[in-house]
């Protein structure tokens, strides 16, 4: 599975999750920036939202497996 570098090629999501921005917060968060936290609650549409439909998996040019890494990170966030 390839990483996250936040360019947004998965996009436009159906859910409209903003993916990169999502992936953004969440490395920024287990990294121990306390404040990624606070800027990921904010976000209108966060992780829990995926539907799993696969169309960022589609698009990635870096084989990031989207799909199950919005379960990852909605767990982590306890949505």
């Amino acid at each position: 599975m390839g990483n996250c570098v936040y360019c947004n090629h998965c996009l436009p999501c159906p859910a409209g999750i903003d993916v990169g921005l999502v992936n953004k917060y969440y490395d920024l968060a287990l990294a121990g920036d306390a404040m990624a936290a606070n800027h990921y609650g904010k976000l209108t549409v966060n992780a829990g939202a995926c539907t799993g439909c696969g169309h960022c998996d589609r698009r990635c040019p870096f084989r990031t497996k989207q799909s199950a890494r919005m379960k990852e990170i909605a767990a982590y966030f306890h949505e």
